[in-house]
């Protein structure tokens, strides 16, 4: 299911946006998976264990995606605003419509 396409239909949604970030845990495996600048972190022991990658708009693979869809990064930012390079909603930012949503 195309979370963004329910969220399209709702009103409040045009202008909104927000990020996220899921972890599933089982007897011996931990799965996560995030949208944005939400993190998840483990802990073991003392030691703080990264899970997931912010999705920033530096990133160079995240740079070019953005500029493949049309937009720009300046100030770290796209288009000098959104600080993050993916997440659900922003629709604004998502104006191609020649590319998949992954792209």
């Amino acid at each position: 299911m195309d979370l963004d396409k329910i969220l399209e239909n709702e009103d409040y949604a045009m202008d909104a946006g927000c990020t996220a970030c899921v972890c599933f845990v089982t007897k011996d495996k931990i799965i996560t998976a995030n949208a944005g600048d939400s993190r998840a972190v483990l802990s073991r022991g003392k030691k703080a264990v990264p899970l997931s990658e912010d999705h920033k708009p530096n990133d160079p693979k995240e740079l070019a995606r953005i500029q493949k869809s049309g937009h720009s990064v300046f100030m770290e930012r796209v288009d000098g605003t959104l600080a993050l390079s993916r997440a659900l909603g922003d629709f604004g930012y998502k104006n191609s419509g020649t590319l998949k949503a992954e792209e």
